[in-house]
């Protein structure tokens, strides 16, 4: 199983981090990592939807796409299949390539998930997914830093060579 693999579970169980909301359900040198992530996410009508996803990262993950499942209570077959076939084309689009994510979190309370680890809340969202740029530091690890002053958040994303990014995302959400 790869590091790459690895760093990202790492990020998705930090993002997912109620109880129940991502999980191990197998890790192995030789047939890789499963795991399932329940979401629930707003309808067009504004109802609540439980997604059930369930992936498999082959060991030779982000060579290969993975193995994704979808199945939801609240939508038909058809519908769980439209939505797998779009994870695949977003997985298929950034083939053998880092991900970058821009995540802007709400608020900076801690909460303690259901085997004591730190989290926090599920009050954030992603504001940007995109290829990462070869101008770009890559970040090795998924870590939570809280800023007491935008310009110390701008100096991290300068750091990391996302200044366009800042100044695209950050400043129209303070407004």
């Amino acid at each position: 199983m790869s590091e790459l693999a690895r760093e990202e579970l790492s990020a998705l169980a930090a993002i997912y981090c109620e109880p129940g909301a991502c999980e191990v359900l197998a890790a192995s040198e030789t047939h890789g990592i499963s795991f399932r992530i329940q979401i629930s996410v707003k309808e067009v009508l504004d109802t609540d939807v439980l997604l059930k996803l369930l992936f498999h990262l082959p060991v030779n993950y982000p060579s290969t796409v993975p193995d994704i499942s979808v199945t939801s209570d609240q939508l038909t077959r058809g519908q769980c299949t439209d939505v797998r076939e779009k994870l695949l084309e977003e997985a298929k689009k950034h083939l053998s390539e880092p991900m970058e994510y821009v995540i802007l979190q709400k608020t900076s309370k801690v909460d303690v998930d259901s085997s004591g680890k730190k989290c926090k809340e599920k009050m954030m969202r992603v504001l940007c997914e995109t290829e990462l740029q070869s101008q770009h530091k890559r970040l090795q690890t998924f870590e939570v830093k809280e800023y007491s002053a935008l310009e110390e958040l701008q100096k991290e994303f300068e750091t990391a060579g996302l200044t366009t990014l800042f100044s695209e995302f950050v400043p129209p959400l303070l407004k």
